[in-house]
């Protein structure tokens, strides 16, 4: 396997990590707004990364064009961009403006993916 794929794979363990503490967060009425938003931002940047080395797998590209826009609404109702551009730019409302969002955000937070 390449690397590529194998910080893939250390990326999603990871965020199986993230979506246990959100659920027990969640069950103990705790979570909190940035707590989620960086559940979204990880999930949405690795979908991001699996389009990039899966270009043909459909059903990657449909759960990545869906955690890009669950990001940017979450981004903002909260206002929580760390982006230069805020998520309720006219520029991100396309399914294609979606994905460079998460690369925005992406970048900003400091992960890797696809440029």
């Amino acid at each position: 396997m390449t690397d590529e794929l194998w910080d893939l794979m250390r990326e999603t363990m990871a965020l199986r990590q993230l979506s246990d503490a959100l659920y027990q967060s969640d069950l103990a009425g705790t979570t909190a707004p940035s707590q989620e938003r960086e559940y979204r931002l990880r999930r949405a940047a690795a979908d991001q990364r699996h389009v990039a080395l899966y270009p043909d797998d459909e059903k990657g590209r449909a759960e990545a064009q869906r955690s890009a826009v669950m990001l940017r609404e979450h981004d903002a109702i909260h206002a929580s961009h760390r982006g230069a551009v805020p998520a309720t730019a006219s520029q991100w409302v396309s399914l294609d403006g979606a994905a460079a969002y998460v690369r925005q955000e992406a970048a900003a937070a400091g992960l890797t993916g696809p440029s």
